[in-house]
C-alpha cells in the first residue's frame, strides 16, 4: 500500500497593508480668515474640518490614518506658511490642537495628525485650526490666499507608524486659507490762515491734509461749502459781514476743490502719512470791517 502525503502551507505576511484607499474623506474647501480693514494685522483664529469616513477592517485589526497638510501656495516652508496677494504676503499657520501648539505638517517632520479607528469603522471630524498672525504692515489691499493641494492620506493599522504606512495617497480636493484686506484710512487737517492784512488784496495762503491709508487701497477727500454751504462762493465770516475765498487741488488756483462730482480729489494710499496740499485764494475785494474772519470746512474721505 502506498501512502501519499501532500504539505499544505499557511502563510502569514505582517506588515503595511496593501489594498486600495478604503476611507472617504471630505475637506472643508476654504480656511477663512474673513475680511480684515487696515493694518497691522490683528490676530485671527478660525477653524476648518476633513472628514474621515472609515469602513471596518472586517477582523479585529484596528485601522489607523495618518493626515499630513502641505506647506500651500506661497509658503516657504511647513514652518512658514504665507498666503500671498500680488507678490505680497502674509503670515499664517495650521495647527493640529486647539492651543494652536502643534503644528499641522507632513509625516516626514513627524507633524501629521493620526487618526484610529475601532473595529466598526465610523466617521471623524478633525478640526484644522488656523492662525494669522498679528502684527503684519506694509501690506496692499487684496484677496491673500494659499492653496493646499496634494493632502496626503496613509491608511495602516494602528500597529504601523505613520512612517511605515506604505498604502499612500493624495486626495484630490484641496483646502484655500484666505484673508481679504480692505482699505482703511485717517485724516487729519492743519488752519489755513491768511494771515493779517490792512486792504483786502489778492492774497494765497495753504495748509495740509494728513491722510494714511492701506497701500494701494483708493481714496477720495471732499471739501464741503463750509459755513455757506456753497464750493462756488465760500465766504469767511464776522457776524454780518464776510470776505469771499476759494479752496483748490492745484498750485495754479485752476481746479476748486470741492463736494460735488469733478470737484473732489482721488488719490491711492501708500501705507504710510501723505501730505496734501490745500492751496487757497482770497480775491482782490472792497474793504470790510476790521476782526478776524473765519470758516470751517469739513474734509471727508471715502475709502
Amino acid at each position: 500500500m502506498t501512502v501519499k502525503r501532500a504539505l499544505l502551507l499557511i502563510l502569514l505576511v505582517a506588515g503595511s497593508n496593501c489594498w486600495g484607499q478604503a476611507c472617504n474623506y471630505t475637506v472643508s474647501p476654504t480656511l477663512d480668515f474673513g475680511t480684515m480693514a487696515g493694518l497691522p494685522t490683528s490676530q485671527a483664529d478660525v477653524t476648518a474640518n476633513i472628514t474621515v469616513q472609515c469602513p471596518p477592517l472586517g477582523s479585529l485589526l484596528l485601522r489607523r490614518v495618518c493626515i499630513s497638510l502641505p506647506t500651500g501656495s506661497g509658503g516657504l516652508s511647513v514652518s512658514d506658511r504665507r498666503m500671498i496677494s500680488s507678490g505680497y504676503d502674509l503670515q499664517y499657520q495650521l495647527f493640529r490642537d486647539a492651543a494652536r501648539s502643534q503644528i499641522w505638517g507632513t509625516v516626514s517632520g513627524n507633524q501629521q495628525l493620526t487618526v484610529d479607528f475601532t473595529l466598526l469603522g465610523g466617521t471623524q471630524v478633525t478640526t484644522v485650526y488656523g492662525r494669522l498672525f498679528a502684527g503684519q504692515t506694509g501690506k496692499p489691499v487684496g484677496l491673500y490666499q494659499s492653496v493646499l493641494n496634494g493632502i496626503e492620506v496613509r491608511e495602516g493599522l494602528t500597529l504601523e507608524s505613520c512612517s511605515s504606512i506604505s498604502s499612500v495617497y493624495n486626495l484630490p480636493d484641496s483646502m484655500t486659507a484666505q484673508l481679504q484686506i480692505e482699505p482703511n484710512c485717517t485724516i487729519s487737517a492743519s488752519p489755513l490762515d491768511f494771515g493779517s492784512v490792512t486792504s483786502i488784496a489778492q492774497t494765497d495762503a495753504s495748509s495740509n491734509l494728513s491722510v494714511t491709508c492701506t497701500l494701494n487701497g483708493a481714496y477720495t477727500i471732499a471739501l464741503d461749502g463750509g459755513n455757506n454751504g456753497d464750493i462756488n462762493h465760500r465766504k469767511m465770516q464776522l457776524g454780518p459781514d464776510t470776505i469771499d475765498y476759494q479752496l483748490y487741488q492745484n498750485a495754479a488756483r485752476t481746479q476748486i476743490w470741492g463736494d460735488t462730482a469733478g470737484s473732489t480729489l482721488s488719490s491711492t494710499g501708500n501705507g504710510n502719512t501723505q501730505s496734501l496740499t490745500v492751496y487757497g485764494r482770497v480775491p482782490l475785494q472792497s474793504a470790510k470791517p476790521t476782526g478776524t474772519y473765519q470758516d470751517t470746512i469739513t474734509a471727508t474721505i471715502t475709502y
